[in-house]
């Protein structure tokens, strides 16, 4: 375990401070027992607008501080958390954020799983806007597309072909997303404190965090100032299942993506007027990457963690393009494979990907008890997903398909599902009613997985 007392990162974590001015928002935390002798530090979120002062603005800023501020909890966790008094729904969100959004840290810096989450609630944080009590009426129209650059944000944005698409710090590949669909990108810049990465080389502790609830709490700002009812993302079923089990405790690198998150961020942004929910939901990742085949999505999608990793310097990371190795990336790879030929994931990757051997190792990884902490999908899809390529004529003789077949077909059949379960579409009644016939539609797109090879 980390020791922590060298770097002077002891005492509790508190949310000190929330501000707008003008097209900027400041957060300001603390960690220490008192102002001046702690650790004050400050991440800044820059909107291409004007912010106004109104008062959905100023408790979606309230909203963002709570998120945002696991970045650099993560510093001293596990301590109180010192907050200004919280609503119930807050509350909520905080405790399974600041526990089970870290618990892959947690894990990986030998904490205490689950992770103790101490809300220690005062007046003392004036600064601190107030919360929206009383909900905004749902009048306003139009949606927000956050996207990040990959498979599943590109999917919403082709099937919500009216939403405005935005992303938080954007790179060369969300901008070439956003223009192979022909739409305008909004940029928002979040900046950490650079004194988080002084304190991390100093041997912090670091890991995972739950960005994805930062950056829709990031969304839900830019939807209250644009006056845009929904907030669409792009979260498949997939996202649900655990990275691991430890004793019983579910560790999943995807949490924030989860359904239980989906549905703790929704109470929170409801009273902003704002409906928050996915619309790939009913979706595993197999059906996702199939449509997005058949749409001819796929040139312009990066699925690579590993080039959106913050300080990363690497000629990849310049370039915005797939490292074709990681764990997402084979991943990516398996569940386009069967509605692709090998040139053409070729050509996506830069890598023959399964007929390097190399890779054997790192696609059985997928369906292990211990998968990659990375965003990949079910276990039991990635299994799926290469029994469809052993049963084509374009993939069966790849190497790293012949020598996982066997294993593959013997766990489906020992599962008792078929490749056939994970292109189902589940159940549309969580969406709103007029978005559910846009993902009903993927069913006749997506049935059956049939390779170009194999298609005569």
């Amino acid at each position: 375990m980390t020791d922590r007392t060298d770097h002077g990162l002891t005492g509790p974590f508190t949310f000190e401070r929330a501000s707008i001015d003008r097209n900027q928002v400041e957060l300001g935390y603390r960690i220490g027992t008192a102002v001046g002798t702690g650790i004050e530090l400050t991440e800044i979120i820059e909107f291409p607008f004007s912010l106004g002062d109104s008062a959905a603005v100023r408790a979606a800023v309230r909203t963002l501080h709570l998120i945002a501020g696991v970045s650099y909890y993560k510093c001293v966790a596990p301590t109180a958390l010192v907050t200004h008094p919280l609503v119930s729904a807050e509350r909520a969100l905080l405790r399974a954020l600041y526990d089970e959004g870290l618990r892959e840290f947690a894990y990986r810096n030998d904490l205490a799983i689950p992770l103790p989450v101490e809300l220690r609630e005062t007046n003392d944080n004036s600064s601190v806007p107030l919360p929206l009590i009383a909900p905004v009426p749902l009048e306003n129209i139009g949606a927000l597309i956050p996207v990040g650059g990959g498979k599943d944000s590109a999917l919403v944005a082709d099937l919500v072909a009216d939403g405005r698409l935005m992303t938080v710090n954007p790179t060369a590949a969300h901008e070439r997303l956003a223009a192979s669909l022909g739409r305008p990108l909004l940029g928002v810049t979040r900046r950490l404190d650079p004194r988080l990465r002084e304190l991390i080389a100093a041997g912090a502790p670091n890991g995972h965090v739950p960005v994805t609830a930062i950056n829709s709490a990031i969304a839900a700002i830019v939807a209250v100032v644009c006056g845009l009812r929904d907030v669409v993302m792009g979260l498949e079923r997939s996202a649900s299942e655990p990275s691991l089990v430890v004793d019983g405790i579910e560790i999943n690198h995807q949490f924030s993506k989860s359904l239980r998150a989906e549905q703790l961020l929704r109470a929170i942004f409801e009273p902003l007027g704002i409906r928050y929910f996915s619309l790939l939901r009913p979706l595993t990742e197999l059906a996702i990457g199939t449509s997005l085949a058949r749409r001819g999505l796929t040139d312009d999608i990066v699925s690579c963690n590993r080039v959106f990793t913050v300080w990363n310097e690497t000629t990849a990371s310049r370039e915005q393009r797939p490292c074709g190795q990681c764990a997402k990336c084979l991943f990516t790879a398996l569940v386009l494979a069967p509605s692709l030929d090998p040139k053409a994931v070729y050509a996506h990757f830069g890598h023959h990907v399964f007929d390097e051997l190399e890779n054997i190792d790192g696609v059985r990884a997928l369906w292990s008890d211990a998968k990659p902490f990375d965003c990949v999908g079910e276990r039991m899809e990635s299994v799926s997903a290469l029994t469809v390529l052993a049963d084509s004529s374009v993939w069966r003789h790849h190497a790293v398909v012949s020598a996982l077949a066997p294993e593959a077909r013997s766990l489906l059949e020992s599962h008792g599902t078929s490749t056939g379960d994970y292109l189902h579409v589940g159940s549309v009644d969580g969406l709103p009613e007029e978005y559910r016939d846009r993902i009903c539609r993927i069913a006749s797109e997506i049935e059956p997985i049939q390779g170009p090879a194999d298609a005569s």
